[in-house]
């Protein structure tokens, strides 16, 4: 018996499509590309930013949001540089916490879509802004 399409075998579970049905299958299959696309496109958009500073080697810096509860606590490394990435956008209290136990005061910083929120040395002017595309 030959393999094709009136054999019998698997192919039959999957018949060709009627002549007439092909532009509306044609249509259908680009509806579903266009619409992957547009999806992949929505997950493009950033609803998160950082947040960057300096401290002390030894320091650990802890993110709490204020609306959110939403909590990131990194120790700092010899360099004394930090960038905490991908926090949700909104309000946040950054506290420093010094390897001696000593506490700065909080430091309240907006993250953006995108952008990077600077956290400033204690006795420095905060900045409470994010900064886009930084």
């Amino acid at each position: 018996m030959s393999a094709g399409w009136g054999s019998g075998n698997v192919a039959n579970l999957f018949p060709r499509p009627h002549p007439d049905m092909q532009p509306t299958f044609k249509f259908a299959l680009a509806t579903a590309v266009l619409a992957t696309a547009v999806t992949g496109a929505v997950d493009a958009q950033s609803s998160s930013g950082n947040i960057a500073g300096e401290a002390v080697a030894g320091d650990t810096i802890t993110v709490t949001g204020v609306d959110t509860g939403f909590r990131r606590e990194v120790r700092i490394e010899k360099d004394g540089k930090f960038q905490i990435r991908r926090v949700p956008t909104g309000e946040y209290q950054v506290v420093r916490v010094h390897k001696d136990g000593a506490i700065d005061p909080a430091q309240g910083v907006v993250v953006r879509p995108g952008g990077t929120a600077r956290v400033m040395e204690a006795g420095k002017a905060a900045a409470g802004d994010a900064t886009p595309g930084t």
